[in-house]
C-alpha cells in the first residue's frame, strides 16, 4: 500500500493535541498539507506517513506517541534491534523482544504463545482510553507484523488478526494492512500465523539492521510483498525510466508496459482510490523533498528534475503538497 487513509494522519495527531502543541510544523516538516485534515477520504503516501509519526515520537520523545500513560524514550526500538541480532531464529526474536517491551513497560503487555499449530503474539493496551481512536493498537500490531516479515526476508502470511474494539470505518483499510480473516470485538489485539515461521532463521546483516532502525518507522509502514501493489509497480516503472529525472510517459504506453488496456487500468486505479495523476504527483513530491533535503539542489534544477517546465509552476504545486514553498521547507528542515 503506497498510501494511507486520511484516518492515520488525523489520529495519530491525538498525543500532540494532548500536549497543547503546534500540529502544523509537524505536518509540513513531514511534507503534508495541514489542509489534509480536513479532506474526507484523501489519501497520504506512506513517505508522508512515516515522516510525520517520527516526527510526532521526536517532538514527545515518546516512540508510543502520547498513547499510553508512561512514555518510551526515543530510541528504545533500536535498543531492542540491537538486543535480537544475535537471535538464531523468529522464535527467539519475538521471546526476546515482548521479554524486553514487558520489563520496560507495563502499557503494552505483550505475549507470545502456541497452540493448534498456530503462533499468537498479543497484547492488551493497559489504559486503552489513552487510544480513542485505536491508533496505537493498530500502529503496534503493524510493527510485529513487519519488522518480523523483514527480519526474515519473506511475508509471514497472517491466518487471523483480531482487534479489541469494534469494525471502525475504515474497516476496509484494515483488510489491506492485515490481509487476513479480521475479528472485531476480542478479549485481546492478536496477529495468529502458522508457527512453522517460529523456526525460519533470520537472514538480515548487522548494516541492514542499522539502516532499518534509522529509517523507521518508514520501512515498518511497507506491507511485506507489496512490489505486487498496482501502484508500486507503476512507481518503479516510472523512476527506473531515467536515472537523473522523472519522465512520465502515457496512460496508453504506461498500460501497455503493465500487459493491460488503458481502461482496464484506469479501472484498477480508481478501485484502489487512486490515478496516475496522484501517482505522479505523489513521486515529483518526494523525489523534490530528497533533491531539496538531501542532496541541496536548487529550486530551478529540482523544478526541472521531477517534470516542470518552469520553476514558478514547481513552487505552486509544492505548496499545494506541502503546505509550504520549497525555500521555507528547506529552512524548517534545515
Amino acid at each position: 500500500m503506497a498510501t494511507i487513509c486520511q484516518h492515520h494522519v488525523v489520529a495519530c495527531l491525538h498525543g500532540i493535541r494532548e500536549h497543547r502543541l503546534a500540529q502544523r510544523p509537524i505536518l509540513e516538516r513531514a511534507g503534508i498539507n495541514p489542509k489534509v485534515l480536513t479532506r474526507e477520504g484523501h489519501r497520504v503516501h506512506t513517505e508522508q506517513v512515516a515522516r510525520l509519526f517520527k516526527g510526532v515520537q521526536e517532538r514527545l520523545d515518546d516512540e508510543f506517541m502520547g498513547f499510553t500513560q508512561h512514555g518510551c524514550k526515543v530510541g528504545l526500538f533500536a535498543t531492542m534491534g540491537e538486543l535480537v541480532s544475535r537471535c538464531a531464529t523468529l522464535g527467539e526474536l519475538l521471546g526476546k523482544a515482548v521479554d524486553f517491551y514487558n520489563l520496560i513497560s507495563s502499557d503494552i503487555p505483550m505475549q507470545l504463545t502456541e497452540a493448534d499449530g498456530n503462533a499468537i503474539l498479543g497484547f492488551n493496551m493497559d489504559q486503552p482510553h489513552l487510544d480513542p481512536e485505536n491508533f496505537m493498537t493498530e500502529f503496534w500490531l503493524v510493527i510485529w507484523h513487519r519488522f518480523p516479515s523483514w527480519y526474515i526476508g519473506e511475508p509471514i502470511r497472517l491466518r487471523e488478526t483480531h482487534f479489541t474494539f469494534s469494525p471502525p470505518q475504515h474497516r476496509d483499510e484494515l483488510q489491506i494492512m492485515f490481509p487476513s480473516e479480521l475479528h472485531f470485538n476480542s478479549f485481546s489485539n492478536r496477529l495468529i500465523f502458522d508457527r512453522h515461521y517460529l523456526d525460519k532463521p533470520l537472514v538480515r546483516s548487522d548494516q541492514e539492521l542499522a539502516n532499518y532502525v534509522e529509517n523507521a518507522p518508514a520501512d515498518v509502514m511497507t506491507i511485506p510483498g507489496s512490489d505486487t501493489i498496482l501502484e508500486v509497480k507503476i512507481e518503479r516503472i516510472i523512476t527506473q525510466r531515467h536515472p537523473d529525472r522523472l519522465v512520465f510517459a502515457s496512460i496508453h504506453t504506461l498500460a501497455k508496459e503493465l500487459g493491460m488496456s488503458p481502461q482496464t487500468l484506469h479501472r484498477r486505479l480508481k478501485e484502489s482510490a487512486t490515478s496516475y495523476q496522484k501517482i505522479k504527483d505523489n513521486l515529483r513530491r518526494e523525489v523534490a523533498i530528497h533533491k531539496l533535503i538531501h542532496e541541496k539542489l536548487s529550486v530551478e534544477r529540482v523544478s526541472e528534475a521531477v517534470g516542470f517546465s518552469e520553476s514558478r509552476s514547481f513552487t505552486r504545486a509544492f505548496k499545494h503538497w506541502t503546505g509550504l514553498p520549497p525555500r521555507e521547507y528547506c529552512k524548517q528542515n534545515s
